[in-house]
């Protein structure tokens, strides 16, 4: 039996976001017959990481854990365990990450943080850098292997990303992947020079798995008789939930009976609840925190929500589909990537107005919701075979010139 080829992937963190979810539902699925896989995290913390099939290397973090600490408690701890050179550098990537976009925050970050972020003195057939920005530059700059693959999981041009720090890396990757054909059309767009090398490995979705845990978890347990809307998402700028919560009050207001229950933590949670006070919705608008299985909830709710700014290809949406699910998003640039709005779901305008009317139509229109469901129950979403264009990279091959599905 030949030697199995050593595989390693590389990420930030596995707290509760979709790229996460995406990275462990690989892992979960691969063939560790032919692989030997090492994961190399940031930080060796987050919601998925007792998701980690046993088969997996994880290795030591990058960075203690003080380091992920806020500034002024990570300083301090770093210094007691040692790290002096450690503390002042995450002190000078607190200030670099102060300003700028994201693509500039994360270059100037970098170029503080890869002078104290071991390498890895092992040789690998192939990496995996799994997510845009530093698990990128980690991989060129630290990673001695055969193949060097690098993923993006959204929208280049909408997620401010810094295409004339990024380009010198790109160059050097074998192949650089991206997981809708309007993110592949948007990278292609900012580096034609390496169009050759860009392809589309869509989020891997598992029907069977997602459906068996549905049928596990805890759903709603709160008596209430109205419709239950759902989003799963990262407390942050990017989802938009911001710009649904008027709608939300002003629907309320006009006296329909619904619910609105939130899945995720990040960075807006506390401006998020402030809205919500402020607009007088706390017995409509619910936060639920972190969830290792929303799929009871998903399963039972009536209606799902995304009102995104931006999206690669949305893990959660996907997976909405699956259960079929009545869908509302606003329009961001991916959105009919993964909706045909009007037959399987309904694309709406990204403003408070747009989602009220999206809503108040799904709201009052039951036909309408059972119309969506049952023209997703007749769509195959599993795409458990877009693993084999990973391996083909990985194994240093081209994958197939096909015609790209409609996403």
């Amino acid at each position: 039996m030949p030697d199995k080829k050593k595989i390693l992937f590389i990420s930030y963190s596995l707290h509760s976001g979709g790229i996460e979810k995406s990275l462990v539902t690989v892992l979960s699925l691969f063939n560790y017959d032919a692989y030997d896989v090492d994961l190399q995290l940031f930080a060796n913390e987050g919601l998925f990481l007792d998701q980690v099939p046993p088969q997996v290397h994880l290795l030591k973090p990058l960075f203690p854990p003080e380091y992920r600490l806020n500034i002024r408690q990570a300083f301090f701890a770093l210094i007691r365990r040692g790290h002096p050179l450690m503390a002042l550098g995450r002190l000078l990537v607190s200030l670099a990450g102060m300003k700028g976009t994201m693509g500039e925050r994360l270059a100037k970050m970098w170029r503080v943080e890869r002078r104290f972020a071991r390498g890895n003195k092992k040789k690998y057939d192939a990496a995996v850098a799994y997510m845009e920005g530093q698990p990128i530059y980690y991989n060129v700059t630290k990673v001695k292997s055969r193949v060097k693959i690098g993923f993006i999981h959204g929208d280049y041009k909408a997620m401010g990303l810094n295409d004339t720090f990024d380009r010198e890396f790109i160059g050097r990757l074998d192949a650089l992947c991206t997981v809708s054909g309007s993110c592949l059309s948007s990278l292609k767009e900012v580096f034609p020079e390496y169009a050759g090398k860009c392809h589309v490995i869509y989020n891997i979705i598992s029907p069977e798995f997602i459906r068996s845990l549905a049928a596990k978890g805890k759903g709603f347990t709160d008596p209430f008789s109205g419709l239950r809307i759902l989003s799963i998402a990262r407390l942050s700028r990017q989802k938009g939930l911001d710009i649904a919560l008027p709608a939300v009050a002003e629907l309320h207001r006009q006296g329909i009976l619904f619910r609105w229950y939130i899945i995720g933590v990040g960075p807006e949670e506390a401006k998020l609840k402030d809205m919500v006070r402020d607009l007088g919705i706390e017995d409509v608008v619910f936060f639920m925190g972190e969830c290792p299985n929303p799929y009871a909830y998903l399963k039972e709710c009536d209606l799902y929500l995304q009102p995104s700014r931006f999206e690669g290809k949305s893990i959660a949406v996907d997976e909405a589909m699956v259960m079929c699910r009545p869908i509302l998003l606003t329009n961001f640039s991916t959105a009919s990537d993964q909706i045909d709005s009007g037959r399987n779901g309904l694309i709406v305008p990204m403003t408070p107005e747009g989602i009220r009317d999206g809503l108040a139509d799904l709201l009052l229109h039951e036909d309408r919701r059972r119309a969506f469901s049952k023209a997703l129950a007749e769509e195959s979403i599993s795409n458990e075979s877009e693993l084999q264009k990973l391996y083909r990279l990985i194994d240093g091959k081209p994958i197939p010139e096909e015609k790209q599905p409609a996403d």
